[in-house]
């Protein structure tokens, strides 16, 4: 089923709309057309036979209650970002030989598309209601130049709610060779989004190499191997341990933001492969993480602070929640080691990646 609402009005006098997307299994996504925001996303309490609306729910996304929280916020809280997810060094690049410049917002380089990037956007919305899985088909053209970024840029994000949670496939064509990297930028917390640190829960993450960065974040262009080092999660490992690490890396980072390059990660992939788990022991909620990309980002939000005042208003701090941003690898344009981001004129680009909740 779906629901939606007038969420809120931006100074220009557009109107911004939140979708409820909600199925038999008692689970519920809110999600904002502009920048295609997961806001809130409800999930039984208990692993119970009972899926009736008087069942206790948990919220295990951060997010805020106003329109004009959203707008403050400088930590992609649940937006769909782009045009490249992550960072390239100085917002530079060349392609086909011509050099780039991009806006550059972060440290003297591009994070997440630049300052307006596709969070700061309204998209327009398909609803696609179905009884066991609804879907909202969300399109956006960003025009040639866009950001500093060639090409006419045409996106496709889909989301649909199945019985075991989000799927997530994004399409996209271009009228110019152009670099193209979307992800979706929500911090889980499986306890709930206002029960503060995440550093008892577990993570696994399916992976034997990362990419070590400098202090801004920057690869250094090296796939370096995870063992002996707080980024082995082959095993599912509790959070406190690897974030309490003298490691250079951890201390460059305040935590994790790093690159995992995914093992099961192939060229050719039509379909999601399991790379990543999340687990809050206390509740036995399981987060699993599939997907088509060949990397993702573990953050730990590590710089999120009490401003903007959360839902509920609850004051967020560093490490209270984990993203898993699936991507290409970060300034993957620069390094011609790294799997390509180019998506060519003649050619489309079709990910999927997919967040099932469950108990373990």
């Amino acid at each position: 089923m779906i629901t939606k609402r007038l969420f809120g009005t931006l100074v220009n006098g557009q109107k911004v709309t939140e979708y409820s997307l909600s199925n038999e299994h008692g689970m519920q996504v809110d999600i904002l057309d502009m920048g295609g925001i997961i806001r809130r996303w409800l999930v039984p309490a208990t692993n119970s036979s009972d899926n009736s609306d008087n069942q206790t729910k948990v919220d295990i996304v951060l997010g805020f209650d106003t329109l004009e929280d959203y707008i403050a916020d400088q930590a992609y809280l649940g937006a769909v970002v782009g045009r490249y997810a992550n960072r390239i060094a100085k917002g530079q690049f060349a392609l086909n030989d011509v050099n780039y410049q991009v806006d550059v917002n972060q440290a003297g380089n591009c994070l997440h598309g630049g300052a307006d990037g596709f969070n700061r956007r309204v998209w327009q919305v398909q609803e696609l209601d179905d009884v066991t899985q609804p879907s909202l088909k969300l399109t956006l053209v960003s025009e040639d130049g866009d950001q500093g970024f060639p090409g006419q840029l045409t996106v496709n994000v889909t989301y649909t709610l199945a019985p075991s949670g989000l799927r997530i496939s994004y399409q996209a064509h271009t009228t110019q060779d152009t670099v193209f990297n979307p992800t979706q930028h929500s911090y889980f917390n499986l306890a709930g989004h206002d029960s503060g640190s995440v550093e008892s829960h577990k993570v696994q993450i399916l992976a034997s190499r990362y990419t070590p960065t400098d202090e801004n974040a920057i690869p250094l262009g090296e796939r370096v191997d995870v063992a002996g080092s707080p980024f082995d999660l082959r095993e599912l490992t509790t959070l406190n341990g690897p974030l309490q690490s003298s490691h250079e890396q951890i201390k460059l980072g305040n935590g994790f933001d790093h690159n995992w390059c995914l093992d099961a990660y192939q060229s050719d992939m039509e379909s999601p492969e399991l790379v990543a788990k999340a687990v809050d022991t206390a509740s036995g909620r399981t987060l699993s993480v599939l997907t088509t990309m060949p990397g993702m980002q573990l953050y730990t939000a590590n710089y999120v602070g009490p401003e903007p005042i959360g839902k509920g208003a609850t004051e967020y701090q560093g490490k209270h929640a984990y993203c898993f941003e699936t991507q290409f690898y970060p300034d993957s344009p620069n390094q011609p080691s790294f799997p390509s981001a180019t998506l060519k004129a003649n050619e489309a680009h079709f990910s999927v990646t997919e967040y099932r909740v469950s108990f373990c």
